[in-house]
């Protein structure tokens, strides 16, 4: 792309926030009766990023100018200059709020400053309910940040109004935020190098994921016909279990891409805390966020939260582990999403709560890939350029219970001593010690162990010698 396309891009982005930022400046100034009285608040460029801000979430007018005077202040700040003065009257900052920013003495507009300037006093007290809930669009999706100047005062009219930095950049013409862009949002969007077509899977996994796909498929239209919304459940729970390496978050990230879907996994590590509610507030960012977006919320070793209820709870862990599930349970029948959950136990269905169980619309396995799976699986691990020696595919993938991810790891090693070696003829004698470097991480024996083998050994084989013991799946 030139320079000067470049160029005349970023000017319809910042034409029309200046466009927007010389209404508010009107407005403003008409407090002081130093304005022209009539503004034209023409329609604003469908052509910019603000334009397209404003189409998709179907902006009013007073919800445009709330996000392009959260921008003003910070960076067209030399608008707010009357306000310094008009500060220092006790009836002016009674009615306005605001404060002066301490080294510049700059001023700095609140809720109350928007309202008052902005707003009919009939339109106030509703604009204000919209801020104080937190599934309004703005505020849901972190584009509008309320943001309290001391701890003591949280009062929402003395709250600044933030423009996220990721949506600054954007309505100045820079890349579409996601969902996640927020350090400390409990989820992060995945991508994958690799295409669903890419994914081996036995053929009952893939006739089981079907049912999956065809609710990927109408997702989006069925969010576009309204009358149907109450004969078809928002809410579609999925589970994917099977032993690591098998392919489910894999899967469900691809599955995401083929149907121009986001898939987001939730980072247990932010939800799970020692603090009373913490799980709950954190969950419900997550919920609240992609609610009715069209995306996948996957969640990894979901037997850790989505546990059993103990119908007598004595103690105080366990009441709170009570209230977590119930919590679950009842936000996941509002939620409007795709959910997949995932889990390496042998049967969900002892792990997870009743109700949670009568929630689940499907239950997909994803078993220990077997001999010719895995040949496919090496097959693919291999570029262009490179080529096993003869005989070495059909050795490895008969003999060694190794599963996707293993066969992915090793490989990738392999590939970078090759390439250092200037080697392009794999033999089993380059790959063996990368082989066992795998057996030795997971706490197998390293040895040849076709499919025919007796279970014990297959599964020590496929997951370790602990698992023998702590009935682990396969």
């Amino acid at each position: 792309m030139s320079e000067t396309i470049v160029k005349e891009e970023l000017g319809i982005h910042m034409n029309t926030i200046n466009s927007r930022c010389k209404i508010i400046d009107c407005l403003l100034k008409n407090v002081f009766k130093e304005g022209d009285p009539i503004v034209d608040i023409s329609s604003i460029s469908l052509e910019s990023n603000l334009g397209i801000l404003s189409k998709k979430y179907n902006l009013t007018i007073v919800e445009e100018l709330f996000i392009v005077f959260a921008y003003s202040w910070q960076f067209q700040p030399q608008i707010f200059l009357p306000f310094i003065e008009g500060y220092k009257n006790l009836k002016f900052r009674a009615r306005f709020g605001g404060y002066l920013e301490k080294n510049t003495e700059l001023f700095i507009p609140t809720v109350k400053t928007f309202l008052e300037v902005f707003l009919n006093e009939d339109e106030r007290a509703p604009f204000l309910l919209k801020l104080s809930d937190k599934s309004f669009k703005l505020i849901r999706d972190g584009i509008i940040v309320l943001e309290s100047f001391s701890k003591e005062n949280n009062n929402i009219l003395d709250k600044k109004i933030i423009l996220s930095n990721h949506y600054i950049q954007y309505i100045i013409g820079g890349k579409k935020p996601r969902l996640d862009h927020e350090f400390d949002f409990p989820a992060n969007l995945k991508k994958s190098k690799v295409s669903f077509d890419d994914v081996v899977l036995s053929n009952k996994t893939k006739d089981e994921l079907e049912s999956l796909e065809l609710l990927l498929k109408v997702k989006p239209s069925l969010q576009q016909k309204s009358k149907l919304k109450k004969y078809i459940s928002e809410n579609h729970i999925f589970v994917f279990t099977g032993s690591p390496g098998t392919g489910k978050s894999l899967t469900a990230t691809t599955l995401g891409t083929k149907y121009d879907m986001d898939t987001y996994t939730l980072d247990i590590s932010k939800v799970v805390s020692r603090y009373v509610g913490d799980f709950e507030k954190a969950m419900e960012k997550v919920f609240t966020r992609l609610h009715g977006q069209n995306c996948i919320l996957f969640i990894d070793e979901a037997d850790s939260i989505f546990t059993k209820r103990n119908e007598n709870a004595n103690e105080a862990k366990e009441k709170y582990s009570n209230q977590e599930m119930s919590y679950l349970l009842q936000r996941l029948e509002t939620f409007d999403g795709v959910v997949i959950l995932a889990s390496n136990v042998q049967d969900i269905r002892t792990h997870v709560d009743k109700a949670m169980m009568r929630r689940i619309n499907h239950i997909i396995d994803f078993p220990f890939p077997l001999a010719d799976e895995r040949k496919k699986i090496w097959e693919m691990a291999i570029p262009e350029g490179f080529k096993y020696s003869e005989g070495v595919i059909e050795k490895v993938a008969m003999s060694f219970q190794l599963s996707g991810a293993n066969i992915s790891s090793l490989m990738s090693e392999v590939l970078i001593k090759a390439i250092h070696d200037n080697i392009y003829v794999l033999t089993f004698e380059f790959i063996e010690p990368y082989i066992k470097k795998e057996f030795y991480k997971r706490d197998s024996t390293y040895q040849m162990c076709p499919d025919n083998s007796p279970g014990a050994i297959l599964m020590e084989q496929r997951l370790g010698r602990s698992a023998v013991h702590n009935g682990r799946r396969m």
